[in-house]
């Protein structure tokens, strides 16, 4: 069996490459859970403080409040497509550059070495 060499994934955090996906995501996913929350939480706050609201009959008793319910699964369908068809097009190939960078030789000189702090922090333990 032969052995492998220790991935350094701390300075796969630090390349470019990885920040750039870092950063990507974060603008999707942070927007979309704000999206997410004020969604579901509105809901609650409609059956807290407007029952006569929630409660008005839409369609044979189907009311407002049933539809908004409802509304909830779409919405978590919907951002999790969505999700889905960004990673395959935008996350996925600068994941797929990041492992990449980081397993050729394609990169300058240390840019993927650790720092001499984060060295002797390891030869200490």
């Amino acid at each position: 069996m032969a052995s492998q060499t220790p991935i350094d994934w701390e300075a796969i955090e630090r390349s470019p490459e990885f920040q750039a996906l870092v950063r990507k995501r974060r603008r999707f996913v942070v927007p979309g859970t704000i999206f997410f929350l004020a969604w579901y939480l509105g809901f609650i706050l409609l059956c807290a403080y407007a029952p006569g609201f929630m409660g008005d009959s839409v369609y044979q008793g189907l009311t407002v409040g049933y539809c908004l319910a409802l509304t909830q699964f779409v919405m978590v369908f919907v951002l999790g497509v969505w999700y889905l068809r960004k990673a395959d097009h935008d996350f996925d190939p600068l994941a797929e550059r990041a492992v990449a960078a980081y397993a050729q030789d394609e990169h300058p000189p240390g840019r993927f070495e650790r720092e001499p702090a984060a060295v002797d922090a390891e030869v200490q333990r």
